[in-house]
């Protein structure tokens, strides 16, 4: 199996997934750093509750202060530390740029830079802010992705290496690597477990997991 053979796999089983769910590039950029170390289910709870407190904006967020924001993000877990990362987060972005869209405009590698540099931001929430809630071209690794190219046969790759290979195959396009990042998520959620649900899933023809464990019967 290679990439562009898993990627036509999904597109049939799943086409367009609509990921990442949410209604604005700053609610989205808000949902990558809530969902750090909990399942999205969580993540939207603690959303409708900064919605419902007029709180899902950078500018709210940032004239608030993390006590008002801790309790009405419990169900995210760890919320008081997201407390303070959302505050200080949404006023460095504020001061630096003013807005996500003059943002976007200082190009990839400056955001990517400026988000790498903030308390608070990884790998992985960086490129999620970076291709979904800012529309540049990067592919989204997770822990799902590096699960599922190992037991496909794709390899054990590292995250560097896995993007690599997505970008040789599939290309750069923003929306394509949105929607397969999203479709590798919906894939790990439905089959890709951590004890597979292999004989059900859409990809096991061309799975080396499923295949070897088949000869191994």
């Amino acid at each position: 199996m290679d990439i562009s053979e898993l990627h036509q796999i999904l597109l049939n089983k799943y086409g367009d997934v609509g990921w990442w769910p949410g209604d604005s590039d700053e609610e989205i950029l808000i949902g990558a750093i809530l969902t750090q170390n909990t399942s999205w289910s969580n993540v939207e709870k603690a959303i409708n509750m900064l919605k419902m407190n007029g709180m899902l904006s950078l500018s709210a967020i940032a004239k608030s202060g993390p006590g008002r924001i801790a309790p009405l993000i419990r169900s995210s877990g760890y919320y008081n530390q997201k407390g303070m990362r959302l505050f200080s987060i949404s006023k460095e972005i504020l001061e630096k740029y003013g807005s996500l869209s003059k943002m976007r405009l200082a190009g990839l590698e400056e955001a990517e830079n400026f988000l790498m540099s903030l308390k608070g931001i990884g790998r992985e929430t960086c490129d999620s802010i970076l291709n979904y809630a800012l529309d540049f071209p990067v592919f989204v690794v997770d822990k799902y992705t590096l699960r599922i190219f190992s037991r496909t046969g794709l390899g054990d790759l590292n995250i560097d290496e896995a993007k690599d290979l997505v970008y040789g195959s599939i290309g750069k396009d923003t929306e394509t690597l949105k929607n397969l990042h999203g479709m590798i998520v919906f894939l790990a959620k439905d089959y890709c477990k951590t004890k597979p649900d292999c004989g059900n899933c859409p990809v096991n023809v061309k799975c080396l997991y499923f295949l070897k464990s088949n000869r191994d019967q």
